[in-house]
Order: structure tokens, then sequence, then C-alpha cells
């Protein structure tokens, strides 16, 4: 269980959807500050989701969103901002036609009177991520796709974040690229910045992770340590179109392999507190 002295980020039974469609169906993520958590699943399991209800993006209708102790639930996206939760979008969140050191300087929009602190922020910045400086004059629609997400890192790290929400940031990355990517993300935990990312690759993902998090359907099936899940034979059920194993949310993989049936998890009685039927 995770002490929460050290919990960063908890959501609990938290519901939530677009207009009349829920798409979280009462989801319990628990995040440790200072470390990295990946969410996996299939299409469609409200992975992404999870990362909008988290920076004010979707719409709450039960649970908490905690961070640092402060409830989320009913802020707008400036004050969970202003909070420390920055998100690095899906693709996309550069503006071509302006150069790099614009684009990292717009990460700094809401303190920019603040003109000593964007200074030192952009000189740390550019020495976190090298490529800030070499290609500050450059428009980002030059940039290779690696270095774009390299600068999306580097202007979501601006305010000095203390969650950065990562959406799929493999997404059209070659292999060398996707290298690259890999140590930019576990430069920002070095830095002491906790990362929650969604992946569809999930052995980058849970590879660089502390803590996995398997969704499908909107649900928690399992969270625990990554490595262990991603060793998991049974992880290809849910991946690669055998049935879906059935878990309770939880740190499950210390009780029983990832495959196991729901009897097996919880034996014979109805669901624990705190889980939901599969």
């Amino acid at each position: 269980m995770t002490d929460p002295a050290t919990t960063l980020l908890k959501l609990a039974g938290v519901v939530g959807g677009y207009g009349r469609g829920l798409v979280l169906q009462g989801v319990d993520i628990q995040l440790t500050a200072g470390t990295i958590g990946c969410i996996v699943g299939p299409n469609g399991a409200g992975k992404s989701s999870v990362l909008r209800a988290v920076s004010g993006l979707l719409d709450i209708t039960e649970g908490s969103l905690r961070f640092a102790g402060s409830e989320l639930r009913g802020l707008d996206a400036k004050a969970i901002l202003e909070l420390g939760i920055s998100q690095v979008p899906q693709a996309g969140g550069l503006f071509p036609n302006i150069t790099v050191r614009e684009n990292v300087l717009m990460g700094a929009w809401t303190v920019r009177r603040d003109r000593r602190r964007v200074r030192r922020r952009l000189a740390e910045i550019e020495e976190l991520f090298p490529v800030v400086a070499q290609r500050a004059g450059t428009q980002a629609s030059d940039l290779s796709g690696g270095q774009r997400r390299a600068v999306e890192f580097a202007r979501a790290l601006m305010l000095e974040p203390r969650l950065v929400l990562l959406d799929e940031p493999t997404l059209g990355l070659d292999p060398k690229a996707m290298a690259v990517l890999q140590e930019n993300i576990v430069r920002m935990k070095d830095t002491g910045t906790t990362v929650l990312l969604v992946e569809q690759q999930v052995k980058f993902g849970l590879g660089i992770a502390d803590t996995g998090i398997v969704m499908e359907g909107g649900r928690v099936l399992l969270t625990g340590d990554a490595r262990k899940i991603l060793s998991d034979p049974d992880m290809g059920s849910l991946f690669f179109g055998n049935a879906a194993p059935a878990h309770a949310s939880g740190s499950a993989e210390d009780r029983a392999p990832l495959g196991a049936s729901r009897s097996s998890v919880l034996g014979d009685s109805a669901p624990r507190e705190g889980t939901r039927d599969q």
C-alpha cells in the first residue's frame, strides 16, 4: 500500500465522461511523488480520459481527485496548472510557425511578467534539453519527431510542475527517437518531477515506469510494480485478442498472476470495498 505521506496524486472512485457518456467507471489510482506511472490497456479503455480528468478537461460526476492533499474536482484547467500539473498532448502540441524558443516560452505564459524567473527557468531548461538551445531559432515545423517531443517536454516544465501528464508520447516516433524520448522522460524524473503517462507501446511504457496501471472498459484492472506486470505472460490476453483478465483494482500482482480468474483473486465472497465488478 502506498504511504499516504508520499502520495502525490490519488483518484478514488472517479466516474466521468463527456455529456451523458461516462468513460471512467470508478477509477482508483495512486501515484507516489518522484516516480513514473504508466497507464496501459486496449483502445477505448479510458486511459487518456484519466489524464483529462486530472487536468480539468473531463467532467467528473462522482469520486475524488486529490493532488498534494488538494481536491482537484471542481477546479478549472488554469487553476490546476497553477497547482503544478502540466500536460503534453498526444500530437500537434507545438505552434509550427514560431521558433523553438518561442514555443518553450509559451509554457511560462502565466508568469511572463516575472522576467527574471522566466530567464532563470529557460536557462535551466536549455541545460536539461540541449535541443532548446541548439535549435532556438528554428521553426517548430522543421524539427524531427523526437526533437518536437523534447521541445514539448521543455515547454511543459517551464512552470516547474510537480506532475507532468504525457499522452502517448511515442506516437509517430521511430525507434531512434523513442530511445531519446526514454532518456528525456527519465531525466524529468531525475529532476524530481513526477510523471504519469498513457502509452500504447506497452513494453516502452512499463519498461520505464515504477508503477503500472492496467485499464479496460473505463476501470482499473490492476496496479502494481510495472516490471512485474510487464513480465507476466498473461499480459498478452489483454493486448492481443484473447479474453481480458478480470481483476479487482489494487496491487493484485502479489496475490495472483494477471491471468487468474476473479474468484481466485477475491475468493468466493462478494467484491471487497473499493472494488467494482469488471
